[in-house]
């Protein structure tokens, strides 16, 4: 009979059971979660030869289809799921038959954690690692808010009468970033905003740290007649900056970054 119920855990009957449970409904990148872990043992011992977190999300990614009767392909957009962090809770525990725990836990949510804004979902997978069993799991979706130098970002843009149109995770590898996607915002202004009449649109992608938060801007002007349909053909109206704000001066609030904003959006609308 014990062989029988260690034939059935390894399958995943008569596992391990977990339950993850976290003491916020929000989270803030940067910030600390804090939460326990309860599990029961299953029908026979079993060895946990570790519990970890994924922080994980889904991104575009284009993929490219078979050839068609005229030899060409096309290229669609798929879900693709990433593991954004690892993080390890504990190693090495065992569980007699039956057995409940509570472990409890506390992390940094990474600073590239995505955004609960837009389409993609984010969510906490907790894993047991168990030899020669089916390793049990734990699903969260989690509500992320936005990192607090990110925050006076979006206030700052705000105050421009600029809001946020879309937000969507991409596929867009770099070399001296770990991660194969960005998240974009796209921002548009307002119908009586001070932009209306010369910014089309503005691409955002924010990598904040605790230092500071470093930006990838893309800045579409308005373009009209000829000389604007030229420019449009030749990507003429878009420009492509990075720029870098550091904590002290976000913390100044956001009237003072969007002065900083004013100056660099003068400076491109005139380049």
């Amino acid at each position: 009979m014990a062989f029988f119920k260690k034939m059935l855990a390894r399958v995943g009957i008569g596992n391990v059971d977990i339950d993850t449970q976290f003491h916020t409904e929000e989270f803030i990148p940067g910030e600390i979660v804090e939460g326990i872990i309860k599990a029961k043992g299953g029908s026979v011992e079993q060895k946990v030869d570790r519990i970890y977190f994924q922080i994980m999300t889904e991104y575009l990614k284009p993929v490219e289809t078979d050839a068609n009767r005229d030899g060409r392909t096309e290229v669609r957009l798929e879900k693709e799921s990433i593991v954004v962090a690892n993080i390890l809770l504990a190693e090495s525990l065992v569980f007699a038959p039956g057995e409940e725990l509570e472990i409890p836990f506390e992390f940094m949510l990474p600073h590239e954690t995505p955004i609960s804004i837009g389409v993609s979902p984010i969510w906490i997978r907790t894993g047991l690692d168990i030899n020669n069993a089916v390793d049990p799991s734990d699903r969260d979706d989690i509500e992320v808010l936005a990192h607090p130098h990110v925050a006076v970002i979006f206030e700052a843009l705000e105050e421009l009468g600029l809001h946020l149109h879309q937000a969507e995770n991409e596929y867009y590898p770099q070399a001296d970033y770990h991660l194969p996607f960005i998240q974009n915002f796209e921002f548009i202004p307002y119908q009586n905003g001070e932009y209306r009449s010369t910014v089309d649109e503005l691409e955002l992608v924010f990598y904040p740290d605790e230092d500071g938060v470093e930006i990838i801007l893309e800045f579409d002007r308005k373009t009209r007649g000829f000389k604007g349909l030229m420019a449009d053909m030749l990507d003429l109206d878009e420009s492509h900056e990075r720029y870098y704000f550091d904590a002290e001066e976000l913390e100044e609030g956001a009237s003072s970054v969007a002065d900083r904003f004013r100056e660099i959006f003068d400076e491109l609308l005139e380049g």
